[in-house]
């Protein structure tokens, strides 16, 4: 019979995914700094669910995104390659899960890169091999979604699918999205209208990018924290001028280390390793709180040929 438990996954883990501060436009594919120094990795444990029958042990990581960890095949006493046909989305961070039929472990989130919430079963039937089933919903209800009853959640994901279903005056039968909080709090803000600045140097979380809370941004009246977000939807849109006009209004408005840094990425894309390591390291500088950036502007400062001002802030980063 198979058995399904909750467990833990010692990994060595980095900050990163779109809820870190340093990494807004990291979380869309839009970074490559040329990596020389070793981005921190602590060993960490991560919630994880087990599913095992009498041929296998799979391992899904509930905490990293839903994806399958590791797969173990019990009388041969060895592990099994495969490569994870499962949903990546762009965050990698906790999902729902809950237990489904007492041989399927079923986790969602809302991909807010994509716009779309997601549904994947492991289903590891006694006796049989592992099978992983991936569903995506339009969340106007024109996709065909199972909504068979889950059994209780053993793990909750974030607010952002709460806030779509807000957004979109909808529900969806059988899906968990649930948790609206304080990272969702400025976009249900702009849903009335209007995004309230907060402290520059505070980070300003996750950006929304599709074209409705674009859209949003637009009409709301104007900050530096709407023009930065602003600008992070038009680089998702590779509207590279705009977004770059957009970071430097949020610039005008209130000098925030997030808006510097996203001028460097996009210095450093346009072939100015100078003028981007110029941008990353006032941007490291105004902000010791966060190690990520300090990384950043060491390798490009090592890049632009900087090797004693990299030297100097790299005492800054902790070990």
């Amino acid at each position: 019979m198979t058995q399904l438990r909750q467990a833990e996954v010692v990994l060595p883990v980095a900050e990163s995914g779109q809820d870190s501060p340093g990494s807004a436009l990291g979380a869309i594919g839009a970074v490559p700094w040329p990596r020389r120094t070793a981005r921190p990795r602590d060993p960490r444990p991560v919630p994880a669910v087990v599913l095992e029958n009498d041929l296998l042990i799979a391992t899904v990581l509930i905490g990293q995104g839903g994806r399958l960890h590791s797969l173990w095949h019990k009388r041969e006493h060895r592990p099994v390659p495969f490569c994870s046909p499962a949903f990546q989305p762009a965050s990698g961070g906790p999902v729902f899960a809950a237990p489904v039929h007492g041989d399927t472990l079923r986790v969602w989130e809302w991909d807010t890169a994509r716009d779309l919430p997601f549904q994947v079963d492991f289903v590891l039937a006694d006796g049989e091999s592992l099978r992983v089933d991936t569903k995506v919903r339009d969340p106007r209800g024109h996709t065909e979604w199972d909504e068979a009853p889950p059994g209780e959640l053993i793990a909750a994901g974030s607010g952002w699918g709460a806030l779509e279903l807000t957004r979109l005056g909808v529900l969806l039968p059988a899906t968990p999205f649930t948790g609206l909080g304080a990272p969702q709090r400025p976009w249900l803000e702009l849903l009335h209208g209007n995004m309230i600045a907060s402290d520059p140097e505070q980070p300003p979380g996750r950006s929304l990018v599709s074209a409705p809370w674009r859209a949003m941004l637009e009409a709301a009246p104007e900050n530096w924290l709407t023009a930065y977000h602003l600008g992070v939807a038009r680089w998702h849109a590779r509207e590279s001028e705009a977004a770059v006009a957009a970071w430097r209004r949020s610039i005008e408005l209130a000098v925030s280390p997030w808006a510097l840094r996203n001028l460097a990425v996009a210095e450093f894309r346009g072939g100015h390793v100078r003028e981007a390591a110029e941008l990353l390291t006032a941007a490291a500088w105004s902000t010791p709180a966060v190690p990520a950036l300090s990384v950043e502007a060491v390798d490009l400062l090592l890049a632009a040929g900087q090797a004693d001002e990299a030297a100097t802030l790299l005492r800054r980063v902790p070990t």
